[in-house]
C-alpha cells in the first residue's frame, strides 16, 4: 500500500478552512454585546465564522432562536422566563447583572416614584425587563399590578408616545433612557439600579449540543470584554458611541448605568432568574411551574 502524506502547507490550509466552516450566529440588541467586543478587541482573530444580526428588542430576537435561525443571543431574565413559558428550546449559558433598566417620565408629570405611577398609562414592550420593573417597583410601593395600565409598543415607539402625551410613563432600557434624558429632558422616576436583573447569552438546546466549542470561546470572550468594559468605561463608550452613533454623552450614560459585570456566581443567577420568573407569574402573564433551572445550563458556568 502506497501511503501518501500531505504537505505542512496544505494540512494548514485544510485546517484553515475545516476552522472557517464553523460558523456562529448571534443576534444582538442594540449593540448589547458586540460593541463591548469590538472596543475591547475580542472579535479579533476568531477561529470560525461569526454572524451579526441586530433586533430592536427580545421579542423577533426570541423567536428566531426558537426557530433555529440563530445559534445564540443577548437577552433579559424577562424575556427568557416568557420564551421558555412558551416551550422554546434555549437556556443561558452567561450572565451579566444589568442595572439599566428605568421608568422615565416627562419632566413636569408630577411623578417621582413607583406610588405615584397609581392610575397612569406605562408604555413598554410585553414580557420585557422594563415591564418586569414596573411590577417589582409596583410590589415594594405596596401597589397592586393591576393599578397601572400597560401600553404594549415597541422601546423608539414608547418614548414617541411619552413625548405626545399619550402615556405618562415608559419602563425601558439603554440606551433609550439616556437619550430621552439627554435628548428629550425626561426624568428618571424608577430607576433600576435598585432592581438588578440578568442580561443573558442564551443558546438554543441544538447550538449546545452541535456548536459547544464555538458557544464556550465565544463565551468567554464576552466574559472577558464585559470585564474590559466595567474597567474602562471611558473608552468603552467612545467606541459605542461610534458602533451605534450615539452622542458622546448618551454613550457614557449608557455605560454606566448598565454596569453589565459578568456574574459568576450560579446561585446567584438563579436568584434572579427565579425572581423574574416569579414576578410574572404572580401576575398571571405565565402559568405556574417553570423553575430557573429549567431555563440555566450550568455546565457553561462551571467552567468558569
Amino acid at each position: 500500500m502506497k501511503i501518501r502524506y500531505l504537505s505542512l502547507s496544505l494540512m494548514l490550509a485544510l485546517l484553515s478552512t475545516s476552522a472557517l466552516s464553523a460558523e456562529l450566529i448571534v443576534g444582538d440588541q442594540k449593540g448589547n454585546a458586540r460593541a463591548v467586543m469590538e472596543a475591547a478587541g475580542q472579535l479579533e482573530n476568531l477561529p470560525y465564522k461569526l454572524s451579526w444580526y441586530e433586533f430592536p428588542n427580545a421579542a423577533p430576537l426570541l423567536e428566531s432562536l426558537n426557530s433555529n435561525h440563530l445559534d445564540a443571543g443577548l437577552v433579559g431574565d424577562g424575556p427568557l422566563s416568557f420564551a421558555a413559558a412558551a416551550g422554546a428550546e434555549i437556556k443561558a449559558i452567561q450572565a451579566s447583572q444589568y442595572l439599566g433598566n428605568a421608568i422615565i417620565v416627562k419632566k413636569r408629570s408630577g411623578i417621582k416614584n413607583a406610588a405615584d405611577l397609581k392610575g397612569k398609562k406605562i408604555a413598554t414592550v410585553k414580557g420585557s425587563s422594563g415591564q418586569n420593573l414596573v411590577l417589582n417597583a409596583l410590589k415594594q410601593a405596596n401597589i397592586p399590578a393591576d393599578s397601572v395600565s400597560f401600553i404594549f409598543t415597541t422601546p423608539a415607539e414608547a418614548t414617541l408616545a411619552l413625548d405626545s402625551g399619550a402615556v405618562d410613563a415608559v419602563a425601558s432600557w439603554e440606551p433609550y433612557v439616556s437619550f430621552a434624558v439627554a435628548q428629550s429632558g425626561d426624568q428618571i422616576a424608577v430607576d433600576g439600579r435598585a432592581f438588578p436583573v440578568s442580561n443573558y447569552l442564551v443558546a438554543t438546546d441544538t447550538a449546545i449540543a452541535d456548536k459547544r466549542d464555538l458557544l464556550q470561546d465565544f463565551r468567554q470572550r464576552l466574559v472577558l470584554a464585559r470585564e474590559w468594559g466595567v474597567a474602562h468605561p471611558e473608552q468603552y463608550a467612545a467606541g459605542i458611541a461610534k458602533v451605534l452613533r450615539l452622542p458622546e454623552n448618551v454613550a457614557l450614560s449608557k455605560v454606566q448605568r448598565e454596569n453589565n459585570a459578568p456574574i459568576s456566581d450560579i446561585a446567584t443567577v438563579r436568584s434572579q432568574q427565579q425572581n423574574a420568573i416569579d414576578t410574572f407569574t404572580r401576575t398571571g402573564l405565565i402559568k405556574p411551574g417553570l423553575k430557573a433551572d429549567q431555563l440555566i445550563d450550568a455546565s457553561f458556568f462551571a467552567q468558569q
